[in-house]
């Protein structure tokens, strides 16, 4: 294999130079994979050649001979034992693995990860058997690390007894001397880096990336009960605040991609740490990918509420902020405190500084790369806050009949929505023109305030006029409608679908679209977790709705006879429509037993005073009459 520190310092000098694997080769005349293999070790027996084209295209002069080394950072392992913690607890000789059952696996990794220390019989027996201890277990202990020894032992040919698995008064240490251990690598990298990160930033980053990449997976992968370990925990955080550090001098440098690379690992293992995600927003944004990173925002937050009752951090509050008015001017500050702004509802009342995940050990206040305010001194921490939740319906529209099957298809839903909360409710109200679509989902969604107590919104999209209204448009107002301020909004569509996605993430709204006409026009208004219901009305069926994103339809058609004759008489009083039964027979035909006309006419009858209900009807009827004449004329 090639020597560890040649790749090492050949990758080193390529990242300094700003020169990619691709351009490598390209100057080399050699493979990409060539390259990457070089910089990585993965050759056994690499070309003299090769080594020094590679050299000769990145600026590096290469050792003058390989000298052997004792373990460390650039030992030639195959030649030691090597015992490896970031992943699975794994011992190794000339890089074979040694197949070990759970029991040893696990005495390996906590003796491992608190090398040269002694760890007492009772904390063994507490990791080996964490339901109950066995009677006699320290006899068991005896012969489980008798059996770690031979391992040892027996793979290197020559008697250590006492030496690697040493047993001390009441308990057992593990010797590192010698061996070459993933742990001891990472903190001598990290050491390095930041010996040398004021220096050299760029090898500084290379050596950071350097420890990060050696994991192979979380630490002590397969032994769970070690995860809450105080060393274990101790050495994980360490890990966290190592690509913390890493993120902030990637991003410094203006290397995002790095920084989102670095981060990754202990991101997926950390979900919950919010300075860990507020860096890798960042790097998401900085690397082209604004959408992942409000994504991201979108899913962290709905974690928060769910699993720990909270509201992001202001730190991710200013993350998000930066990833919305990246690559455009800082607006100047608006005189006095800043209304209608965005962050959790009850948040008004706290310090400027809001809550601040807790600062890990080791780490220094200032070090925060978002502990800075942007420029222009907007205050940040409250560029997001509700004061109320919107109610944005429209008025009802009285008196109101019939609808009752619509009516209970929608409380189905509602209690479908509050038993699996599996995804967003979706309803699509749909019939012709005047059968009053949009006075049902309004008569409906105004009895349902308590079921949404995070707000109610509304949106009329016009789909039916020669001039819809722009989802641009709607997602715009929305966002305004929960507070964002102007000069935060997003100016691309997609990203301002994320932003409200990430608003209404893990909270309950009711969102009215009203006379819609595409799917296009709902899909980027969907709430971005279950809990919120959106009600659509349109004049088509808006099946793509139905199939893929389940939405339940619910039609409308005309009023029955008993129900066109009850919102008459509404209308009008039940002795005026009893007094002339064919007179409001009559009207209901003239309008099709269609609520809107039947509302527009009972109520200009209404409005006649005590003329006849007969002679009302009629000079109603007279206009359609002539209207009618008029089609039936030759054109």
């Amino acid at each position: 294999m090639t020597e560890g520190y040649e790749g090492e310092g050949l990758r080193a000098a390529r990242i300094r130079a700003g020169l990619t694997q691709e351009e490598v080769a390209r100057r080399a005349g050699i493979s990409i994979r060539t390259v990457r293999h070089i910089e990585r070790g993965h050759v056994r027996n690499p070309r003299h050649e090769s080594l020094n084209r590679v050299a000769r295209a990145v600026g590096y002069e290469l050792p003058p001979a390989r000298a052997p080394r004792t373990a460390g950072p650039h030992t030639d392992r195959s030649r030691v034992c090597e015992i490896r913690l970031l992943g699975p607890p794994t011992v190794l000789y000339a890089g074979t693995p040694v197949a070990m059952p759970p029991k040893l696996r696990a005495l390996l990794g906590l003796l491992a990860v608190q090398p040269d220390q002694i760890v007492r019989h009772d904390e063994m027996a507490d990791v080996l058997w964490p339901d109950e201890v066995p009677p006699g277990y320290a006899n068991l202990l005896h012969t489980y690390a008798a059996r770690l020894r031979r391992i040892f032992d027996r793979e290197t040919r020559r008697r250590e007894s006492g030496h690697r698995i040493g047993t001390v008064r009441g308990g057992y240490v593990f010797n590192s001397s010698g061996a070459w251990l993933d742990l001891r690598d990472f903190e001598e990298r990290v050491a390095r880096a930041k010996r040398t990160e004021a220096s050299d930033p760029l090898g500084a980053l290379e050596l950071y990336g350097q420890a990060l990449r050696g994991r192979r997976g979380r630490l002590l992968q397969d032994v769970p009960q070690l995860w809450q370990h105080p060393a274990a925990v101790r050495v994980a955080q360490h890990h966290v605040d190592v690509a913390i550090d890493c993120a902030d001098l990637a991003l410094g440098l203006g290397r995002p991609a790095l920084a989102a690379e670095h981060l990754a690992a202990a991101a997926h293992d950390e979900p919950l740490h919010e300075s860990l995600q507020a860096r890798m927003m960042l790097a998401l944004a900085g690397s082209g990918r604004r959408a992942a990173a409000l994504h991201l925002f979108s899913d962290l937050r709905a974690r928060l509420r769910q699993e720990l009752g909270v509201e992001p951090s202001d730190e991710l509050w200013r993350a998000c902020h930066t990833v919305l008015t990246a690559d455009r001017a800082q607006p100047a500050p608006p005189a006095g405190p800043v209304t209608g702004t965005f962050l959790p509802p009850n948040a008004a009342d706290r310090p400027p500084t809001g809550r601040e995940p807790g600062r890990e050990p080791g780490r220094e206040p200032g070090r925060r790369l978002l502990d800075k305010p942007p420029r222009g001194g907007l205050p940040v921490p409250r560029f997001l806050q509700i004061t109320t939740a919107p109610a944005q319906l429209p008025p009802l529209s009285t008196p109101f009949v019939g609808r009752e099957r619509q009516l209970d298809t929608l409380d189905t839903l509602t209690r479908r929505l509050r038993g699996d909360g599996a995804s967003v409710a979706v309803a699509v109200v749909h019939g012709p023109p005047e059968t009053g679509k949009t006075v049902l989902a309004v008569r409906w969604a105004r009895g349902r305030s308590a079921d949404f107590p995070d707000g109610q919104l509304y949106a009329d999209l016009r789909g039916s006029t020669d001039r819809p209204v722009p989802v641009a448009t709607v997602l715009a107002r929305m966002l305004r409608s929960l507070g964002v301020h102007d000069a935060w909004l997003p100016d691309d569509p997609d990203e301002a679908a994320v932003l409200f996605r990430s608003l209404t993430a893990g909270r309950r709204f009711l969102v009215l679209l009203d006379d819609v006409t595409d799917p296009g026009q709902v899909r980027p208004l969907l709430p971005g977790t279950p809990g919120s219901l959106v009600l659509v009305t349109s004049r088509v069926p808006l099946m793509e709705l139905v199939i893929r994103e389940n939405a339940v339809p619910v039609p409308v058609g005309a009023l029955s006879p008993a129900e066109s004759y009850a919102l008459v008489e509404a209308y009008l009083g039940a002795t005026r429509t009893a007094a002339d039964p064919g007179a409001t027979a009559r009207l209901i035909a003239l309008c099709g037993n269609l609520p809107v006309p039947l509302r527009t006419a009972a109520a200009r009858i209404a409005g006649y005073g005590p003329v006849p209900l007969r002679a009302a009807v009629a000079d109603r009827a007279a206009p359609q009459a002539d209207t009618d004449a008029d089609s039936a004329l030759p054109s």
